[in-house]
């Protein structure tokens, strides 16, 4: 009987073992980012009209957008855009709930702007819109709109493991945010660049 428990013991060990290797090896990536134009070491930036603070991840960017006017103003969503490394332009998603973005999306290809109030603000994530590439909803050949699908597809803006890519290759690497915001009169384009500062 003690040689069956020190079996079962050796076992239990190595299953253990396995566990933390096999969780090792998908640590996330930790990545440093900086606000370099306009510079500001706090990641946020603000003028006369609006002020705008950005909490940058590896999967989405959280922005927070403060309308200082008298007067209600809107982030053009259909015309934000994310510059990626290479200089791609890419369409970006912005609200609260990644899979609901998706599909309000998806049932037009465009989605309408975001109203801010006087004096206040609002706060959602920015994540890349990957899905003009894709065909779902009713019909034949079309991906059937789920949870699991839109999950299944969504792209992060820079890789989270190391089975999506090497992060250390985006290290010192720049990328834009343009969020145009429409003041009524007139539509100014926000360009913001942000630097990868470290990966580890």
């Amino acid at each position: 009987m003690f040689k069956s428990f020190n079996i079962k013991q050796t076992i239990a060990f190595g299953f253990l073992c396995l566990i933390v290797v096999g969780c090792s090896s998908y640590t996330p990536y930790r990545y440093s980012f900086s606000l370099i134009e306009p510079q500001n070491e706090a990641m946020s930036f603000e003028d006369e009209d609006v002020q705008f603070k950005f909490v940058p991840h590896a999967e989405n960017i959280r922005i927070t957008i403060k309308n200082k006017t008298g007067h209600a103003i809107s982030l053009i969503r259909d015309n934000a855009k994310y510059i990626d490394i290479a200089g791609e332009s890419l369409g970006i998603h912005y609200g609260y709930d990644y899979v609901q973005e998706v599909v309000n999306f998806s049932n037009g290809m465009h989605v309408s702007e975001m109203n801010i109030a006087s004096n206040s603000e609002i706060t959602g994530y920015a994540w890349i819109n990957n899905w003009p590439d894709f065909h779902i909803g009713q019909g034949p050949g079309n991906i059937p709109i789920s949870t699991y699908n839109i999950d299944n597809r969504k792209e992060p803006f820079f890789p989270r493991y190391s089975f999506e890519g090497k992060g250390e290759d985006f290290k010192n690497s720049t990328f834009n945010l343009i969020l145009p915001i429409d003041f009524g009169e007139y539509v100014r384009d926000y360009t913001f660049t942000f630097k990868i500062d470290d990966v580890t």
